[in-house]
């Protein structure tokens, strides 16, 4: 992603009237440390206005968006470089784990898995997918604008989301990894990780979030 494109989503973030705003529900006495999987610049967690005494963190891949989000952040705001696969923080450190839009470009089953490692016990996750309609739109556009090599692209990534709602696979091509995302798919994802989620509410977003739940013996007690 170019930096011009971050500063775009920046600028959405910021925007309450923007239709392609979304946006976590954060209770800063309940969400004491957060953490934004593919951030970009930090978007997400500066728009959210977070008091000085939560803890915030986000990583990204894109070096380049990191360190001009880090420019703007404030103390408690910081950025990192890494990938939602590999998420460098120690085992349920995190109260709410937020990914606006990043998962759909990873290895889905691993970022999960990494989601579920960094939550608490009880702590939440947040995430906006892309369902299919999404990637039909753009093959159509392609088509139309005569870029046949994004319209092959959106035929992988056709493909692969098949793949993912059926069997729980990605075929990585290219260091590409690219889906699109199902309500079912994710949930029978999250469950393998060891997330539990909560029913899709409606909304302009395809959004799904849910908890990490307390061991059956815990429950049971």
């Amino acid at each position: 992603m170019s930096l011009e494109y971050h500063r775009r989503e920046l600028t959405i973030a910021l925007d309450p009237s923007n239709r392609a705003r979304a946006m976590p529900l954060v209770l800063p006495a309940k969400h004491r440390r957060i953490l934004d999987v593919g951030c970009g610049m930090g978007q997400t967690l500066l728009a959210a206005q977070l008091p000085g005494e939560v803890e915030a963190y986000g990583i990204d891949r894109d070096l380049e968006a990191i360190e001009a989000g880090s420019r703007l952040a404030p103390a408690n705001i910081k950025l990192v470089c890494a990938n939602g696969e590999n998420i460098p923080f120690q085992n349920g450190y995190f109260d709410l784990v937020i990914s606006r839009i990043a998962i759909p470009y990873m290895d889905i089953n691993k970022a999960l898995r990494e989601i579920a490692r960094v939550l608490r016990v009880g702590g939440e996750f947040w995430l906006t997918l892309h369902p299919v309609s999404k990637v039909f739109s753009r093959a159509k556009h392609s088509a139309l604008g005569g870029d046949l090599s994004d319209v092959l692209v959106c035929s992988y990534v056709l493909l692969n989301g098949t793949l993912f709602h059926c069997f729980g696979i990605q075929i990585p091509v290219l260091r590409r990894k690219e889906t699109f995302q199902t309500a079912s798919g994710i949930a029978r994802a999250a469950k393998r990780a060891g997330l539990a989620c909560s029913p899709v509410r409606p909304s302009t977003h395809f959004i799904m979030e849910g908890l990490k739940p307390f061991p059956e013996s815990e429950r049971a007690a």
